[in-house]
């Protein structure tokens, strides 16, 4: 298990969790090799999904006022990572390899800190 670095931590545990399980699959999606490859590709697929499901039901608890625009944030991701699924699938795997080591980890680490860092605080403040 690789630990989500504590800069990157919110201070909410349901959160914190989903990111420390994304965190663990980019690590693993990262060091795959070529035969790991796919399927640790979709299962990181899988569980975004559903990080970016319980995050947007963690929103409608609390009325989020910038909900609109982080939902939209989540679905421009969803579509980046499956397009460069979809280049692995189609034997581009040097070009989706470039995607997780050159932009996963960016894209994670800003939304966490920007999106995430003030959906915390926006939770933080409602309880």
């Amino acid at each position: 298990m690789n630990l989500l670095p504590d800069n990157l931590k919110v201070g909410i545990a349901s959160i914190d969790s989903r990111h420390t399980e994304f965190w663990d699959l980019y690590i693993a999606l990262k060091i795959s090799d070529n035969k790991t490859f796919l399927d640790t590709f979709e299962t990181i697929i899988e569980h975004t999904k559903n990080h970016f499901s319980e995050e947007e039901a963690d929103m409608r608890k609390i009325v989020y006022a910038n909900q609109r625009e982080h939902e939209q944030e989540h679905a421009k991701a969803l579509e980046e990572i499956n397009y460069f699924f979809e280049k692995a699938k189609s034997n581009k795997v040097v070009f989706a390899r470039a995607y997780v080591n050159e932009r996963l980890e960016n894209w994670f680490r800003q939304h966490l800190l920007n999106m995430d860092s003030d959906l915390a605080r926006a939770i933080n403040m409602s309880s």
